[in-house]
């Protein structure tokens, strides 16, 4: 898929896999996402702002010297049918963050997971809120 990477402190545009979902997550399309303050500040300070988490004792959650495919703030829509029952075609939003058996990771600051800055993503089916009718993308 193309994807707006974070590489060397730039944003590049350029192919990568696709991602793959775990049990429990759904592969969805990105039809819009933001580009927030963070993710500029991520561009800039991500070594900093990945020190400052370990010396206050969270985990590390993005290696900055590798890709990372930002955007955490989007809309997206449903590939496959849902076995929550949301259709392929809905349109949806989901906290920025995903898990599986390896534990909790943020969407758009995780050299694992893409964000809202690549053609598709996987989030958590459990997660998924419904977009309503009639609002934009």
């Amino acid at each position: 898929m193309r994807a707006v990477v974070m590489r060397n402190q730039q944003l590049v545009v350029d192919s990568i896999p696709d991602p793959t979902p775990a049990p429990g997550q759904i592969v969805v399309k990105t039809l819009a996402c933001g580009i927030c303050g963070s993710d500029l500040h991520a561009l800039k300070f991500a070594d900093r702002m990945v020190d400052t988490a370990r010396r206050s004792g969270l985990p590390a959650f993005m290696d900055p010297a590798r890709d990372i495919v930002m955007g955490h703030e989007f809309c997206a829509e449903v590939v496959d049918s849902v076995v929550g029952g949301l259709a392929a075609g809905t349109r949806v939003c989901s906290m920025p963050i995903a898990f599986d058996a390896s534990g909790i990771k943020t969407i758009g600051y995780s050299n694992d997971l893409p964000g809202g800055y690549g053609e598709y993503m996987v989030l958590n089916e459990m997660l998924l809120l419904p977009v309503p009718n009639g609002l934009a993308t």
